[in-house]
């Protein structure tokens, strides 16, 4: 990959990295703690509810994280851009869609293809 194009991803993953760490202010071990004096229960449910979605935005963000910081280490490394499976060069036009990309579009469904027959 050019140098160029690489600049180009180093700034959109870093911008994206800072957007997510500015607003990262969730602590999981703190929305896993139970608000004892909740004593309704319809309360009780929606506290569940709050805490259970707040866990999952969080989670999620913090995968996010780590996919960009692991995107970012690829790009200091010299090996971003290439399709982790087949080794191929991921096209431009999937990594300006989604910066943390780590497999081309082929190998990516033969992925999901696999994932599903194993869930099934």
């Amino acid at each position: 990959m050019i140098k160029k194009n690489l600049k180009y991803f180093e700034r959109k993953l870093t911008a994206q990295l800072q957007n997510l760490l500015a607003g990262h202010d969730c602590n999981l071990n703190d929305l896993k703690t139970p608000d004892e004096h909740l004593t309704d229960p319809v309360d009780q449910a929606a506290y569940a509810t709050e805490r259970n979605f707040s866990h999952h935005l969080c989670s999620r963000n913090n995968s996010v994280i780590k996919e960009i910081e692991q995107a970012l280490q690829d790009i200091e490394n010299g090996d971003y851009g290439i399709c982790d499976r087949c080794n191929e060069d991921i096209p431009i036009k999937r990594l300006k869609a989604r910066p943390m990309a780590r497999y081309c579009i082929s190998c990516k469904s033969q992925l999901e293809n696999e994932q599903m027959l194993t869930d099934s």
